[in-house]
């Protein structure tokens, strides 16, 4: 059984890992679309490090996608629903099914509800299925939501993450504002217009999981200063102490029906020694804690949407969130062998 026909829409650090990954469970890469100048015209295998593929990347996306007709595109350019609602409207009306990186629609119908019902209604009209993923699915909703569904009541669910900005390329360095001063830092986080925080939207996913209705979503943000010269590999450049090495959201999800939600991420340039680490403690009965420390996120991010990539295939058409999923669950054989 031949496998699924992919588009790589993005071709940075989270896609050439996540290239190498369908490769190997059998996908079929028919076209890649990337913007940086560099890149197109070039090989994607070559771009990801692995054999060459025959296909060139280019920046044209309407281009390759009618040229190749794909069964899926996997999107992995940007976090938030203003950046990818248009790629991926693109997609969805071309009756492609799109499986996404972008953290803002793994749940968005609180943050962003007109955009999603947009999202939803063009993929039930053209027959194409929408879903986000990623490290968050995993270790921030879905084992988390198992772990609820070991206790018999709970007032409060805790997490603590980390994460490493140098894991995940210049554009989110920039998100975490890397590299400015303290100064600048305060004047931009008194007067941005930002985006949900990737906590507050995976905290409305594990509410929707345990069958909890958010009524009040507030966030809290810090910075994370260095205390001495810290390289940053992903802009290239190295933090002076008493400058930005990134910044800590604290989102708290307050539900109707009490259980308090709260999420504490840390998004920075590491220094020796630190790694990644998830944190959940739920207060019940009974309490419960889960330590999940030294994770390669990076990995684990792009291991989690290949995985999902039959859920997504074989799921209804529309804006499908991972709540309505099947379980996340390990593949071993070709994605072929897991389609319907």
């Amino acid at each position: 059984m031949q496998g699924p026909k992919v588009v790589m829409y993005g071709i940075g650090s989270m896609g050439s890992i996540i290239t190498r990954m369908i490769v190997e469970k059998g996908a079929i890469v028919v076209g890649g679309i990337c913007r940086s100048e560099d890149k197109v015209g070039r090989d994607v295998g070559e771009i990801a490090g692995i054999a060459t593929l025959g296909v060139a990347a280019s920046s044209d996306a309407q281009r390759v996608l009618d040229a190749t007709r794909p069964d899926l595109v996997v999107m992995t350019i940007a976090s938030y629903m203003e950046d990818v609602l248009g790629p991926m409207l693109m997609c969805l009306e071309r009756g492609i099914d799109v499986i996404s990186l972008a953290e803002e629609p793994l749940y968005s119908w609180n943050t962003s509800p007109a955009e999603s019902a947009r999202l939803d209604a063009t993929a039930r009209a053209h027959g194409a299925t929408l879903v986000c993923t990623g490290h968050q699915d995993g270790y921030w909703v879905s084992l988390i939501s198992t772990m609820l569904g070991t206790v018999h009541s709970f007032t409060e669910v805790r997490g603590k993450s980390t994460w490493n900005v140098d894991s995940f390329g210049p554009e989110l360095a920039r998100d975490q504002q890397v590299g400015t001063t303290a100064e600048e830092f305060e004047a931009w986080n008194a007067t941005a217009t930002r985006p949900p925080t990737f906590g507050r939207v995976s905290l409305h996913s594990l509410a929707a999981a345990a069958g909890l209705t958010p009524l009040k979503s507030t966030t809290t943000t810090t910075a994370v200063l260095a205390e001495s010269p810290t390289p940053c590999a992903a802009l290239d450049l190295t933090v002076q102490a008493g400058e930005v090495l990134g910044f800590t959201d604290i989102d708290i999800v307050e539900t109707r029906e009490g259980p308090v939600l709260m999420h504490e991420m840390t998004g920075k340039v590491y220094v020796a020694g630190e790694s990644d680490s998830n944190e959940w403690t739920v207060e019940g009965e009974p309490t419960l804690s889960l330590l999940n420390s030294d994770l390669p996120t990076h990995l684990t991010t792009c291991a989690t949407l290949v995985n999902r990539i039959p859920d997504v295939l074989n799921a209804a058409p529309g804006y499908v969130t991972i709540d309505q999923l099947p379980r996340l669950r390990y593949r071993p054989l070709p994605l072929a062998a897991y389609i319907d």
